[in-house]
């Protein structure tokens, strides 16, 4: 996308999209941390579990990789998981290959929290799922091809009409 178009001031219907995302994000994400808070288990502890298990292939579960997937300090990430080891969700573990370098790895007790508010997640995004993608799809979609589209479809019915 070039420049000029990528910083053209937004349409009102994409502040709608906009506001639209934010507020299903945000109201997925509230969901989430009740359900989390109801098993007596702060969010970002969940979510640091989720995210050693949503991890890529290829990517190793380190201190350093997972402060990036949540954004957040490596000195807060830490913390975090000094917080999760204690609750038994997770633990430390030398790598194999590199002895210096320490993984996470996830607990029995960390495994049946996922499994419990994996559901919950799921359902959630079924119930706010399209609201989100359509708001996604109205902010990225070119609108030049839209309009083009349009002109073309129309043409197709004026000759198919005549």
């Amino acid at each position: 996308m070039s420049k000029e178009k990528s910083s053209r001031a937004l349409q009102e219907s994409e502040y709608v999209a906009l506001a639209e995302f934010r507020y299903q994000l945000r109201r997925f994400l509230r969901h989430m941390e009740e359900e989390v808070r109801h098993l007596g288990v702060n969010p970002q502890q969940y979510q640091l579990v989720l995210a050693i298990k949503g991890l890529p292939k290829g990517q190793v579960p380190t201190i350093s990789c997972l402060a990036e997937r949540m954004q957040l300090n490596h000195n807060t990430m830490v913390e975090l998981v000094d917080r999760c080891e204690e609750r038994d969700m997770l633990r430390r573990q030398r790598s194999a290959s590199d002895r210096r370098q320490v993984t996470l790895a996830i607990t029995a007790e960390g495994e049946a929290l996922l499994r419990r508010l994996g559901s919950a997640a799921r359902q959630e995004l079924r119930s706010i799922g399209p609201m989100l993608v359509d708001s996604v799809r109205r902010l990225t979609e070119d609108k030049t091809l839209r309009s083009t589209d349009n002109k073309l479809r129309k043409a197709v019915i004026k000759k198919a009409g005549s």
